[in-house]
């Protein structure tokens, strides 16, 4: 579990991050030109973008938060971690996916008066 909370500690966390990071430089390209959506690469993403984010944020807790509320605030990132992972999992397999949903940003909306 130390190894979940102090995701910025130790080598496996590191290998975890840089391979997070590699497979999200070829995940969001590639996700972005398919047309649609595609569920292998939408479930990916949902996994690799969090632990990402989580491992990345713990380096912002070691280097800003105070000692005594580190286990505190890495506990909560843990939370919100999860809850993520879940969210994007729901979006996944019940919604429309990550990817579609992203692209939806960029499209056009039709004009109700037409």
């Amino acid at each position: 579990m130390a190894g979940i909370l102090a995701a910025d500690r130790g080598a496996l966390m590191m290998k975890v991050y840089h391979a997070s990071g590699v497979a999200l430089a070829g995940l969001v390209p590639f996700a972005t030109v398919i047309p649609g959506g595609v569920l292998p690469i939408d479930l990916a993403l949902g996994v690799v973008m969090p632990v990402h984010s989580h491992i990345a944020l713990n380096f912002v807790i070691s280097d800003y938060v105070p000692k005594a509320q580190r286990l505190p605030a890495r506990a909560g990132l843990l939370g919100v971690t999860c809850m993520t992972i879940a969210g994007l999992l729901k979006l996944n397999t019940q919604g429309e996916g990550i990817t579609r949903t992203a692209k939806r940003l960029w499209k056009k909306p039709e004009d109700p008066f037409n």
